[in-house]
């Protein structure tokens, strides 16, 4: 089992519904209380990167159901690679809407994030709609002495500045970085074909916990609505120890392609209404069909 301290170069859990619930397994009490002194990562940006899970301009859109509701849809998109002081930076978006006219959610967000070549998170920002106007957390870090800020803002209209800014908390890192929900799915991508368990420190409303991943290589086939064949797959699952948006946590399982791109094709996940399916819907990537 490896314990990992992201290492150098948000909020939401939002994104885990590509990881996401139904395992039998449950983390020990070692896990709940993770320590402080995490073991250093042994892998290298390099490795991380050669899988190939990240591509400028890949455009994954995916359905989530709760039994026989549709509840609404998670778009993923990649958006640029670029150079920072001798460091490759990625970013990247994510939407979460739910469909009108369900009498139980009503959930509009927006996330953001950027990574470096790891896929720690380096800077990120989340925005949700509620009570007629934008509230955002955003999170900054400053890897010198292993801390994040997060400040809360509210605004209007996405295209005016916040009208209110509030510093909310400064964490203490362990390490240089943590991952938001975000990042937290491209770096499950970048090591779902691993056979080890990683303990990875994760930031959710302003809170830090950790996020626990059993990769086992376990694989299969799965079928989608949207593909007329069956989709070879890499299973995984894990555990989540705190709470993201619409009461996100505990046991969460996922299916990724089982190629080089490792792209999310099927997820469970257990929120306040239950456990909900997430399936891959449309996707746009430069050269990419689901393997068969």
């Amino acid at each position: 089992m490896r314990r990992y301290d992201v290492p150098a170069g948000i909020a939401v859990i939002l994104l885990l519904p590509f990881l996401i619930a139904g395992s039998s397994r449950q983390p020990s009490d070692a896990l709940r209380n993770a320590p402080e002194n995490l073991l250093p990562d042994s892998s290298s940006a390099d490795a991380l990167t050669a899988t190939h899970v990240i591509e400028d301009g890949e455009d994954l859109l995916y359905q989530v159901r709760w039994t026989l509701f549709k509840l609404g849809t998670v778009r993923l998109k990649s958006l640029q690679t670029s150079r920072h002081q001798g460091i490759t930076h990625y970013t990247a978006v994510g939407f979460i809407d739910s469909y009108e006219g369900l009498p139980f959610v009503d959930l509009h967000s927006i996330i953001h994030t950027e990574m470096d070549s790891s896929f720690s998170s380096c800077n990120g920002r989340a925005l949700e709609w509620t009570k007629n106007e934008w509230w955002g957390i955003h999170y900054r870090y400053d890897s010198t002495r292993s801390r994040c800020f997060v400040e809360e803002t509210w605004q209007r209209d996405l295209k005016e500045a916040p009208y209110k800014r509030l510093q909310r908390d400064t964490l203490r890192i362990t390490g240089n970085h943590a991952q938001d929900g975000l990042s937290l799915a491209y770096f499950a991508r970048a090591h779902v074909h691993d056979t080890d368990t990683l303990i990875v420190p994760v930031i959710a409303y302003g809170k830090l916990g950790w996020t626990t991943f059993y990769f086992d290589g376990r694989r299969g086939t799965e079928q989608i609505d949207a593909h007329s064949k069956p989709i070879r797959v890499i299973e995984f699952d894990g555990w989540l120890d705190i709470e993201g948006m619409f009461g996100l946590t505990g046991e969460f399982r996922g299916w990724f392609s089982d190629d080089s791109a490792a792209v999310p094709i099927k997820a469970q996940m257990r929120v306040i209404l239950g456990n909900v399916n997430v399936e891959l819907v449309q996707w746009a990537r430069k050269g990419w069909t689901p393997p068969q």
